[in-house]
C-alpha cells in the first residue's frame, strides 16, 4: 500500500433473519431508527461513502470512504448480530490491468 493513501473495500450486507423479531412492535421501530442512525454516523464520519440496498430489501453493498480496516472493522461490527458482512479491500483501475497484462507476460515467457 503506497504510504498516506488509505484502502477502499467493497462490502456486501445482509441482515441476519434467523433473529427473532422484538416482541413489541414499537422496539422493532426504535431498532430501526437506531440502525438508520448508527448508518447516518457511519456515513458522516466517512466510513461510508455509499451504500445501496438490493430490490430484495435485506441486502445490498456499500463502498468504504478511505479508512484503515481497523476502523472498518470497528464500524461493522456495531452492526453484529443484526446484519452480517462481506468485505473486500479494492484496487483502483488500472492497476489490475497492468497485473493482469504482467502475468500474462510472464506466463507466456514461462512457455517458450
Amino acid at each position: 500500500m503506497l504510504q498516506g493513501v488509505m484502502p477502499v473495500y467493497f462490502g456486501l450486507w445482509k441482515l441476519n433473519s434467523t433473529l427473532p423479531p422484538p416482541p413489541d412492535p414499537k422496539m422493532l421501530v426504535m431498532q430501526n431508527e437506531a440502525f438508520l442512525a448508527l448508518f447516518q454516523a457511519h456515513v458522516k464520519s466517512g466510513v461510508i461513502k455509499e451504500a445501496h440496498a438490493f430490490l430484495e430489501g435485506d441486502r445490498g453493498y456499500f463502498i468504504s470512504g478511505d479508512v484503515s480496516s481497523e476502523a472498518l472493522q470497528e464500524a461493522i461490527a456495531s452492526w453484529y448480530p443484526y446484519v452480517t458482512f462481506e468485505i473486500h479491500q479494492t484496487v483502483k483501475f488500472p492497476k489490475p490491468i497492468e497485473t493482469a497484462i504482467a502475468v500474462a507476460k510472464q506466463r507466456a515467457a514461462m512457455m517458450k
